[in-house]
């Protein structure tokens, strides 16, 4: 009798395994299953998404810029590509995205910079805030498609090992076998659909392009201008409130916690494999009438251990915080600097790190 009843939930845990797969068949003829995968697989449902920005990647391979300064608007507030090519002697493109997180800054530097033909390309310099380039890695939504390729095996890894944890590897395999996020594309909306006589209209999916350049074959220099003055310009950046990237918390800023379940472990990977050398440039938050701005304990201890590991990894790293030429009187909202300040910061920030551009 019992090896009846073990033999009966045998065949009871086959049929549950294994009836699922029938899903599969299904999702092949329904219209709307066939989305086309993802570049994160284990934690994105299958969708349109917007292509990958082969006008900026071509324009860079032609430009072949020495260096790139990679960021939001923090990045883009301060830095003026054209004027600090000037006073470094060296062809510098900014890559100035607003909004967006440490995995598309990633993405910029694998697709745009490392795996895109950039022959002269020496150095990339990262702006950023705080604890951000450790605890910014939940990624949500189409943010990531115009830098993005049709496959992101490692982004993919790492994002589902934050998200899912040491199950990330198992959650993978069922995805795979069972296609449960191809039939959550067209049984989801289906259902939501049944109780109302009316849907809403679907969604435009926003379509980026790049201003045209004519037939005539334009010269590096003439494209680091169209980089640095039409895609990724200053003004295309919008403006951010003040509390746009809320203050580093508490429970986050055990440094050596944080690090392995971060991006920035593959960031340093990825400059290193291709010859890259990298600057981080932690941004002055919003001074005190009388001062920088505050900053606790655990915060300072955070960027000690953060700055002794990117020099143990040989890149180089400064904090603005504390500096004497960035007083309030030179910020507009929150932490951005107002834009007639622009040219100064990049002046002076061309002198005082000279040293990484030789």
């Amino acid at each position: 009798m019992f090896r009846g009843e073990v033999l009966s939930l045998c065949v009871v845990i086959a049929g549950a395994a294994a009836i699922p797969l029938g899903l599969r068949a299904v999702n092949g003829m329904l219209p709307g299953a066939a989305v086309g995968s993802t570049y994160l697989p284990t934690i994105q449902t299958p969708r349109p998404r917007e292509p990958f920005d082969q006008a900026a990647a071509a324009a860079l391979r032609a430009a072949q810029p020495e260096y790139v300064v990679i960021g939001d608007s923090m990045a883009g507030i301060r830095i003026d590509p054209r004027h600090l090519s000037r006073v470094t002697g060296r062809s510098v493109a900014g890559l100035f995205t607003p909004g967006t997180p440490v995995a598309y800054w990633y993405l910029q530097l694998k697709n745009l910079v490392a795996d895109n033909g950039l022959t002269h390309m020496r150095g990339a310099i990262i702006f950023f805030r705080d604890d951000q380039l450790t605890t910014q890695v939940e990624v949500n939504g189409p943010i990531l498609d115009r830098v993005a390729r049709d496959e992101e095996p490692e982004l993919d890894r790492i994002l589902a090992a934050y998200r899912l944890g040491p199950l990330s590897d198992v959650h993978r395999a069922a995805r795979s076998v069972y296609q449960f996020d191809r039939t959550r594309v067209w049984l989801e909306p289906r259902l939501t659909r049944a109780p109302s006589a009316f849907a809403l209209p679907p969604s435009r999916w926003l379509q980026w392009t790049s201003r045209a350049t004519g037939d005539r074959e334009m010269t590096p220099e003439e494209l680091l201008n169209a980089i640095n003055g039409d895609m990724f310009a200053l003004d295309k950046l919008r403006k951010f409130a003040a509390a746009d990237l809320p203050q580093a918390e508490e429970a986050f800023l055990d440094f050596d916690a944080q690090v392995d379940r971060s991006l920035l472990p593959a960031i340093l990977d990825l400059a290193e494999r291709a010859g890259i050398r990298l600057a981080f440039i932690r941004v002055q938050r919003r001074p005190r009438p009388d001062g920088p701005p505050d900053q606790s304990a655990a915060l300072a201890e955070y960027v000690a251990r953060l700055e002794a590991y990117l020099e143990q990894h040989g890149a180089y790293f400064h904090d603005d915080r504390g500096d004497a030429d960035q007083p309030l009187a030179i910020y507009a909202d929150g932490d951005h600097l107002r834009t007639d300040e622009r040219p100064g910061y990049t002046e002076r920030f061309g002198r005082k790190h000279a040293r990484f551009f030789q």
